[in-house]
């Protein structure tokens, strides 16, 4: 299950229902850690991917070599094999019980879990795998016996499936950042039907590679603003790129796409845009 799409491309889900169902995925001590999650179309479903992003620059971590993937299968789910509610508040309840067993067996990371097809995995990376197995099983065999459950160990030194599979694409890292500014337009009230000035803002460490990027900017039509006095001392040439449009994720993914890759080429730094 490696091929997936992200879930703007599937028609049966609206943004309001990603907001919701998207905020019943959250661990309890996310406020400690750099927890978030996303939905994409895993073949023909889809799936829940919460992830811990503050890992990624240590990753991998030599000392957790191996990787146990496990959880649960939900009772009840919709058509889409989205646990309810109430399973998800189970699942919440499992994932926390079977931290406490592996901590008293091994040091252990929990780095995401995968919510798909009526079951919930979470991918902990641990130093040793001597007495998972048999701690995991006592787990549900003594308290959820009516829950079916998966478990897979195996080694991962390069932690390839956190890097490849949990974390995201930089197409996925884009849409996940304008899906967070289009969240709060609609949480404030804002319309998404209403042709608005959208404000992308840049910065660059020289202003002949702004100018160059400029340029460009300027031969796809883009208005352009070149900032005098930019707050980033490390970029201190900003520039605003501007553009007539509908808020829609199609078209703001296609230009933060778009304006990102060419200010790459001119070591450029993207801050983000609003829409007036």
């Amino acid at each position: 299950m490696n091929e997936f799409h992200l879930l703007y491309h599937v028609k049966y889900f609206t943004v309001i229902q990603l907001i919701i169902y998207c905020s019943l995925f959250q661990p309890a001590n996310a406020q400690n850690e750099n927890w978030d999650t996303y939905m994409a179309k895993f073949g023909d479903k889809p799936g829940s991917v919460l992830v811990d992003m503050g890992l990624i620059n240590g990753a991998p971590d030599k000392r957790y070599p191996y990787l146990v993937i496990t959880g649960p299968q939900a009772h009840n789910c919709n058509q889409q094999g989205l646990p309810d509610k109430e399973e998800i508040d189970v699942q919440e309840e499992i994932l926390d019980a079977t931290n406490n067993f592996i901590t008293g067996v091994t040091a252990k990371v929990l780095t995401g879990t995968f919510t798909y097809n009526c079951e919930r995995l979470n991918y902990y990376y641990v130093k040793d795998t001597m007495n998972i197995r048999n701690a995991i099983m006592r787990l549900y065999n003594r308290t959820y016996k009516n829950y079916s459950y998966a478990i897979n160990i195996k080694s991962d030194p390069e932690w390839s499936t956190y890097r490849t599979f949990l974390y995201p694409s930089e197409a996925t890292l884009n849409w996940m950042e304008n899906n967070k500014i289009i969240i709060k337009m609609i949480q404030h009230g804002d319309s998404l039907n209403t042709l608005r000035n959208i404000d992308f803002d840049l910065y660059f460490k020289t202003d002949s590679c702004r100018k160059a990027f400029a340029e460009f900017a300027r031969s796809k039509r883009y208005k352009t603003n070149e900032l005098p006095e930019a707050k980033n001392p490390n970029a201190p040439f900003e520039i605003i790129v501007s553009t007539y449009n509908y808020i829609k994720m199609d078209v703001i993914n296609s230009i933060t796409e778009e304006l990102k890759k060419e200010a790459k080429m001119h070591h450029g730094l993207y801050n983000g845009w609003v829409a007036k």
